[in-house]
């Protein structure tokens, strides 16, 4: 409890034995002493010990813990976070705590980027982007943009659990909303209405008539609120799942310094994709109304994707074309609800069975899209299809694609499955569609390297025609090339490019090398299944 004018926080009746920060136990001499009032509220003054020297030259202090909690045990929860304590006058927070489950951490050298991130996720949290701290915030000038009263608390909100922010803060807005059967049904969003935020909304979806941003409307208490839209701002590293190639943008540098505590730097700030330059359109609309429209302009239904997931694989890539990935839709076991049903037909799926096809992550509205993913072997973590990291590198029998993971690598297109040959045997891998290669650039363009050949990219769909070794297999396959400027700042001008073709390197003999592992090769793939998968990150 509170008293007028005084900045004190007051305990009701007694003081607690311990002070936790989340599931960490306060160090005693980083605590006040405490203060506590009867009753009644009309007694109160000092208990226990006296004031320790609390943690010398210090803005904030962040517990962390790696602790199994009950919250772990829920599925895929990677890790939360949460505020404990705010300073007096401004409501910044001066305390908070981070807990990793400690099941759910990876020592894998390819997912330390994504471990990283989910720390830095977690800190943000309790920084300030959490829905327990919207009605504490500040304007420029210092003044709260929620009201308050004589406590110096904002109201409280029972039904959230929240104290309540105002209007200039957040606020309702309702969709026109495009389902399946033609049909538009209301769909309700909160939108954070912070001046820099929405300045920042509006600049990257390119939409002047955005209110704000989206913050994310499912996901259960922890997720909702807490986080941006995910179908809005996918891989932005604030949304509330990490699926793939997380950023940390403008708009979650905006974010902090609307909360009044903070200046950003946005000369830090990761360029983010997803989203960017699509219009009023894309930000205010189904992504049922995106893929129809582009599907009537004969253009790609991206960033989403509608080819549902299935065995063999139909290999893509990633949006911004540095991860091999497959399309998530896929079919639920029960209807999905109406407000996400988006598909008039999908083919080979019967009229009845449509209003079971979604997305696999529930949080991004259930709206498709191409998504990175992992391989296991028998249960366990083998690599993942991020292109750019070297570790991802497969064994070269399981190489299907004569692909190199690397620094330098990219996503490539396959205009049809690689063909491995020995002298009397040829197989193919049944999943493809796409794979990592490195590339490099130059005054000519864009050079794309297979094993130890190189091919120059003149122009977007040029045919490369590929033959190369391997050990004993000759790979024999065709990618194609993407425009030079996707991946270099200097390419050539249309005038400058040679004339059309294929470029091709000459075809090895299969059988100037002996026969040999067709049957392992085979074995081993039975078991290496690619899992698409969503870790859920939270703040409580």
């Amino acid at each position: 409890m509170r008293k007028r004018d005084d900045p004190h926080r007051y305990c009701q009746d007694a003081c607690a034995d311990v002070t936790r920060c989340g599931p960490v136990i306060v160090p005693q001499h980083h605590l006040q002493q405490c203060k506590v009032c009867s009753e009644s509220g009309k007694s109160c003054g000092p208990s226990g010990p006296p004031d320790g020297p609390g943690v010398e030259g210090s803005d904030f202090v962040l517990y962390v813990s790696g602790i199994t909690t009950e919250r772990c045990g829920q599925e895929n929860i990677v890790a939360y976070a949460a505020y404990c304590q705010l300073e007096a006058e401004l409501d910044r927070p001066i305390a908070g705590y981070a807990n990793l489950c400690p099941a759910m951490i990876s020592s894998q050298p390819q997912e330390f980027e994504g471990m990283l991130s989910t720390v830095k996720h977690e800190i943000i949290h309790a920084l300030g982007f959490s829905a327990g701290l919207f009605a504490f915030y500040h304007d420029d000038e210092g003044k709260p943009l929620t009201p308050r009263f004589a406590s110096g608390l904002p109201a409280f909100n029972e039904s959230l659990g929240l104290y309540q922010w105002s209007e200039a803060v957040i606020r309702r807005v309702n969709r026109l909303w495009d389902i399946r059967g033609g049909v538009m049904v209301r769909h309700q969003v909160h939108v954070l209405v912070t001046p820099r935020v929405v300045e920042e909304a509006r600049r990257h979806f390119n939409c002047p008539i955005l209110e704000g941003m989206e913050l994310e409307n499912q996901g259960g208490t922890g997720t909702e609120l807490n986080h941006w839209e995910k179908r809005l701002l996918e891989n932005e590293a604030m949304t509330g799942s990490h699926t793939q190639n997380r950023v940390f943008s403008r708009l979650t540098l905006a974010i902090m310094e609307d909360t009044g505590w903070y200046r950003a730097n946005y000369s830090l700030a990761q360029r983010l994709d997803w989203g960017r330059g699509l219009g009023c359109d894309f930000v205010m609309k189904s992504c049922k109304f995106w893929m129809d429209r582009q599907r009537q302009r004969r253009h790609a239904v991206t960033p989403y994707c509608d080819t549902v997931r299935a065995s063999p694989l139909q290999l893509t890539c990633r949006q911004d074309q540095l991860a091999v990935a497959v399309c998530n839709l896929q079919k639920y076991l029960q209807e999905l609800p109406l407000e996400y049903q988006y598909f008039e037909r999908i083919p080979d799926v019967a009229a009845d069975q449509l209003p079971f096809f979604g997305g696999a992550v529930e949080i991004a509205d259930y709206c498709p899209f191409s998504q990175e993913f992992s391989w296991h072997l028998s249960g366990e973590y083998q690599r993942n299809s991020y292109c750019r990291v070297s570790e991802n590198q497969p064994d070269w029998w399981r190489n299907y694609g004569a692909e190199q993971y690397g620094p330098t690598s990219v996503c490539l297109y396959q205009k049809s499955a690689f063909v491995m040959e020995q002298c009397t045997r040829k197989m193919t891998y049944p999943d493809w569609g796409s794979g990592c290669y490195k590339v490099s650039c130059s005054f000519q363009g864009l050079t794309v390297y297979v094993q130890d050949r190189s091919f120059l990219c003149s122009r977007k769909g040029q045919l490369l025609s590929v033959s190369v070794r391997v050990n004993d297999w000759v790979y024999n396959g065709v990618l194609i090339c993407p425009a030079c400027t996707d991946f270099c700042d200097d390419c050539p001008l249309p005038h400058q490019l040679p004339p059309i073709n294929t470029s091709r390197s000459n075809p090895i003999d299969p059988c100037s090398s002996s026969p040999g592992l067709a049957i392992t090769l085979w074995l081993l793939l039975l078991n290496l299944l690619p899992l698409v998968a969503g870790l859920l990150l939270c703040s409580s």
